[in-house]
């Protein structure tokens, strides 16, 4: 793992360069360019807006809170990973015609995605600042998108490698995380849930995840209901992140190369 995070800090230019030109290339032509990143959410926000803060009876302007604090870091974590378990594929010119190392493929877009997500984020910071007084854990906040980002990085390393031998692992993310989306506490709160089976719901991994965002922005809210010690959630994602990456690390560096000859 020290050696692949060594080729990847000699090659922080070369990331750097591909994950700026992959965002230019995914919005090319485009009148609004990088901003799409933050209106499409909010066009989906919209949507969602309209139909279930009437279905949960609940507060328009709380639940517009809670519903963008889950979102936008739940979108961050699914594009992310879907982006990064293709890139070897989607990079094979790059890799096959240099001798470019295939980590900076898988980093560039983790780099690209956390770029549109740093000014989602911005953003909505921005509005919730204008309802509610922000706590002191928003300072929480970067340690908590480190925490995001090796956790994408670990599940991204581990499924690109996977993916040039049995493509339709990106069809049955697609469906995992559709389901994803409605088992952790985006568009309800976790008190909806029977107190019997909370224990078993907080074992998702991304429901903790969400949670920890929703906490840290909302914590000061008199509308937010605080289930778990946030610095304790930050422990353990954090434990829980380091292993996926070091699992992920050690799966990349051990079938890369016969993966690029599948690509």
């Amino acid at each position: 793992m020290l050696k692949l995070l060594k080729r990847v800090y000699s090659s922080k230019d070369i990331i750097m360069r591909l994950a700026f030109t992959d965002l230019k290339i995914k919005y090319a032509g485009s009148y609004l360019g990088i901003f799409w990143s933050l209106i499409e959410p909010l066009l989906i926000i919209l949507v969602y807006s309209i139909i279930f803060p009437i279905v949960l009876k609940a507060d328009f302007l709380e639940w517009f809170l809670f519903f963008i604090c889950g979102l936008i870091p739940y979108r961050f974590t699914r594009k992310s990973i879907t982006e990064m378990t293709t890139s070897l594929t989607e990079h094979s010119d790059i890799l096959g015609k240099s001798q470019t190392a295939p980590e900076i493929a898988v980093f560039s877009k983790a780099v690209s995605n956390s770029v549109s997500f740093a000014i989602e984020i911005s953003i909505i910071t921005l509005i919730i600042s204008i309802f509610i007084k922000l706590s002191i854990f928003i300072l929480l906040l970067p340690i908590m998108f480190f925490i995001n980002f090796v956790l994408n990085l670990g599940l991204g390393m581990y499924l690109s490698v996977l993916y040039p031998k049995m493509k339709d692992i990106s069809y049955i993310l697609g469906i995992l995380f559709e389901a994803f989306f409605f088992l952790t506490p985006i568009v309800y709160r976790i008190d909806f849930i029977p107190s019997l089976y909370r224990g078993i719901y907080m074992l998702n991994p991304l429901t903790r995840l969400v949670y920890a965002y929703q906490s840290i922005f909302l914590h000061s809210s008199p509308a937010f209901v605080e289930y778990l010690s946030i610095p304790k959630e930050l422990v353990l994602l954090f434990l829980f992140s380091l292993i996926v990456f070091i699992i992920g690390c050690r799966k990349f560096e051990k079938e890369k190369e016969s993966s690029l000859e599948l690509v």
